[in-house]
């Protein structure tokens, strides 16, 4: 968006497509910020959320539990990897991110060190908007807030697995690894990066470091959890398995604010001893509403095989990708996994990197949008220019017709910024 842009007015969704108030329907292609994972008024989340409705929309979890977030903490263990069993639900992905923090600092106290209460993550990151999880990104939406943040984005995005252990190591040495809680990281970045993917072994090699020194490893995959990358999580892909991962944005199945966390075995028998259990949350902390669409959301991925789904379907979107990119020089890089997929541009006939104010990932948004699709425009700063890129990340239910009508609306719009560019 552009100041003084006026924006169309939804009134209807269903399945990938939007419909405006003057009667356009826009095929959207990411989910608005990577969140739906189910499209657009599923049958399954409308009718879980208006039963839930009719009989418990809230309850405060100091008083009492629920069903639904009982249930759902068994369907997250359920599909977690390795021993990740302990749940605990949030609205936002920023207040998983907090959450997160929070648990790692109480484990380190119960465990007799409290002076763990800093935390390091990646340079180019980003884990929320609220202080602690701006304070965790390296990205430019930390410039208007710089003095009140902590500089936790210490650790280079290292190309290989080998520089990235020492990289945290030396985070670690410099800061003192009494002081560190925990390394955050997100195993493909969102809008931080357009799907950058970990370097091959690097989460076997920075898990390795966090058990050398006593910090907890933690993995944000508020974009990537149940099923977008084509696993049910992004780790998955990495061959580790962290010690807590948080989650959000598709849980919720775009009818409720839904986030939360789940935590290793270890976590939790050390948490579930100490007298006060994780007495930290928000107002909102699995609610009962929200924790029944989610039920909803992992029941229909499951019983749907949405999961197998979105790796066939990604592998079909990332061929159509490579062909369109043999043909477009703009498209200068493709990754991402499944249906998570990203495409940085660089100038096509130079091959450089694009000023950052020429604000190309916008303006090939705004081309898509002219044509009815909605992509995501992810730009990040790299040294003294942009890393223009976009993001894909249509719903997992989109059908392979509707991806080939992406692929032509996509590529209609990259041929359009080619032209005003004078190169295609």
């Amino acid at each position: 968006m552009t100041a003084g842009e006026v924006l169309p007015v939804a009134v209807r969704g269903r399945g990938v497509w939007l419909e405006t108030d003057d009667g356009s329907r826009y095929l959207d292609a990411c989910g608005g910020a990577m969140v739906m994972l189910l499209g657009h008024s599923h049958p399954r989340v409308v009718e879980a959320l208006e039963r839930q409705a009719r009989e418990l929309a809230f309850s405060y979890r100091f008083s009492f539990r629920n069903e639904p977030m009982l249930e759902l903490a068994e369907r997250v263990a359920r599909v977690a990897p390795g021993d990740l069993e302990w749940s605990f639900f949030n609205s936002s992905g920023s207040e998983a991110n907090e959450s997160a923090m929070h648990l790692a600092v109480l484990y380190w106290e119960l465990q007799g060190k409290p002076a763990k209460l800093d935390f390091l993550s990646r340079m180019t990151s980003y884990h929320g908007s609220t202080l602690g999880a701006l304070s965790l990104s390296g990205s430019r939406w930390r410039a208007p807030f710089e003095p009140l943040l902590h500089k936790y984005a210490a650790v280079p995005n290292s190309p290989t697995a080998e520089e990235g252990a020492a990289d945290l190591e030396a985070a670690i040495l410099s800061r003192g690894a009494d002081h560190i809680a925990a390394f955050v990281l997100e195993p493909l970045t969102g809008s931080s990066g357009a799907a950058v993917p970990l370097p091959d072994g690097y989460l076997r090699a920075v898990r390795e470091v966090c058990d050398r020194y006593d910090v907890l490893l933690i993995a944000d995959e508020i974009v990537t959890a149940f099923g977008r990358t084509g696993r049910w999580f992004g780790v998955e892909h990495f061959g580790a398995q962290p010690d807590v991962i948080t989650f959000g944005k598709g849980l919720g199945g775009g009818a409720v604010p839904l986030s939360g966390m789940v935590a290793s075995r270890r976590i939790r028998e050390v948490v579930g001893s100490s007298p006060t259990g994780f007495s930290y949350g928000h107002t909102f902390s699995g609610y009962p509403l929200g924790c029944a669409v989610g039920c909803a959301v992992i029941e229909t991925i499951e019983s749907e095989g949405l999961v197998d789904e979105a790796a066939r379907k990604g592998a079909r979107l990332r061929s159509a990708l490579e062909a369109m990119a043999a043909r477009h020089p703009m498209m200068h890089a493709l990754r991402g996994q499944g249906l998570l997929q990203g495409i940085e541009l660089r100038h096509p006939a130079t091959g450089e990197r694009f000023d950052g104010a020429l604000g190309i990932s916008a303006r090939l948004a705004a081309e898509a949008r002219g044509r009815e699709l909605m992509i995501y425009s992810s730009p990040a700063p790299v040294v003294n220019r942009t890393m223009d890129a976009v993001l894909l990340a249509p719903p997992l239910i989109i059908t392979d017709e509707e991806l080939d009508m992406v692929v032509e609306r996509l590529e209609a719009s990259v041929d359009a910024v080619e032209r005003a560019l004078g190169t295609a």
